[in-house]
């Protein structure tokens, strides 16, 4: 719904470098994602037993876990403005650093409570991390064609490092102990801080006469496509973060050990990788629309997760994470296209952390859900998840479809 005097905005006519991007610039943001979704996975499977060495019960454990989704949500709106009132390379900096001291500050603590502290502070830094590399992304190239190349690119970086993360933290915190894994994760965090400090002036800065003005949230849901993708991200965070918690235990419950665990996540994060690395090209052309890339992803999430909840058989569990791979990979690179088509220059750092802000919230909100409703009435949280994601899937696409047609 745009306001009057408001010009219709396409990101094909984005500013950015009149010959795009330079390898070597690309190359280091997308190092700079891997490092900071890096950090976030090699964490998955260190960090409930390390909460528990440091005296913290099942209460303290869950606070330490989501203390970081809920913190990165306010640093996902607080990183955006600050992407839109400038650029993105200060609060990228800024994100960078404030991880790295961030994942220092793990190694020094002496109980979980403060521990509890260090994750809501290692949120709040990484809510300006993300939101400023894709916003250095999607700020160069005029050609849809090298933006959905580029969002390509940026999911598969992410899926790689879900698949490398928790393995490579798996075998440090084995042969080491759990605190050297923060220790590489520092060492790592620096690299990615010298590399962005590299590249701050490969990219001419914005507009210099672009005003900076308030956007509120409401007036960020009045786009169609903003409003879609951040419905989108409710339903596919949710999912994906009812998995991570729920899959080791459904695992279990037909037999399987850690290591075919393990596989399960990878057959995931692998299916994805190949999707979103396909989307450019035929697949995109295949589906035609970035909503309907949402809406088949969500079905197939759903599908997934309820194929999970009733198949006995390792295969068919492995059948379900391909099929959940492939929604995600679905789900993933529609939002970005709806994000990046909804955006203007001068609210795109606001419309890209609130994106993330959702995504956050569905990591924060649907698990507990599910976990609490399996709890008091024997339903298995993938179900919610499922039911979340077809919820999703109708509200977000007449979020969007409502208003074209109009």
């Amino acid at each position: 719904m745009l306001q009057a005097g408001e010009k219709e905005y396409s990101y094909k006519n984005s500013p950015g470098l009149s010959n795009g991007q330079s390898k070597y610039y690309l190359i280091s943001i997308y190092f700079i994602v891997f490092c900071a979704f890096f950090d976030t996975h090699a964490q998955m499977p260190v960090l409930a037993p390390y909460a528990v060495s440091l005296g913290a019960g099942p209460f303290v454990t869950g606070l330490v876990i989501g203390a970081y989704s809920l913190f990165n949500i306010t640093g996902n709106f607080s990183g955006g403005a600050a992407i839109d009132r400038k650029d993105w390379r200060l609060p990228l900096l800024i994100g960078l650093i404030g991880v790295t001291v961030a994942l220092f500050l793990y190694t020094i603590v002496n109980d979980a409570s403060q521990l509890v502290i260090v994750r809501a502070f290692h949120g709040f830094m990484g809510g300006f991390l993300v939101p400023s590399a894709l916003a250095a992304l999607m700020g160069g190239g005029n050609e849809q064609s090298l933006q959905r190349k580029k969002m390509a690119f940026f999911g598969a970086t992410i899926g790689l490092a879900a698949v490398s993360g928790p393995m490579a933290a798996g075998i440090i915190a084995g042969l080491f102990g759990y605190k050297y894994v923060y220790y590489f994760l520092v060492g790592l965090m620096l690299m990615a801080s010298f590399t962005a400090i590299s590249i701050r002036s490969a990219q001419p800065p914005g507009d210099k006469n672009q005003i900076y003005s308030p956007v509120s949230l409401f007036k960020l849901v009045q786009y169609p496509e903003l409003r879609g993708s951040f419905i989108f991200a409710l339903g596919t965070m949710g999912a994906t973060g009812t998995l991570a918690a729920f899959l080791p235990t459904r695992a279990e419950l037909i037999g399987l050990d850690h290591a075919q665990t393990g596989m399960l996540f990878a057959t995931f994060a692998l299916t994805a990788i190949v999707i979103q690395m396909l989307w450019p090209g035929k697949l995109r052309n295949l589906i035609g629309k970035d909503c309907r890339a949402c809406v088949l992803g969500q079905l197939l999430m759903a599908l997934a997760l309820i194929l999970a909840s009733i198949i006995n058989i390792s295969g068919g569990l492995f059948l379900a994470l391909f099929i959940f791979g492939t929604g995600f990979g679905f789900s993933f690179q529609g939002m970005l296209g709806l994000v990046a088509e909804g955006s203007q220059p001068e609210r795109r750092g606001r419309a890209i952390g609130s994106f993330f802000a959702f995504y956050s919230l569905g990591a924060a909100l649907v698990p507990p859900l599910g976990g609490l409703i399996w709890q008091h009435f024997n339903l298995f949280p993938f179900y919610v998840a499922a039911l979340t994601a077809l919820m999703v899937m109708v509200y977000g696409r007449k979020a969007i479809s409502t208003v074209n047609s109009s």
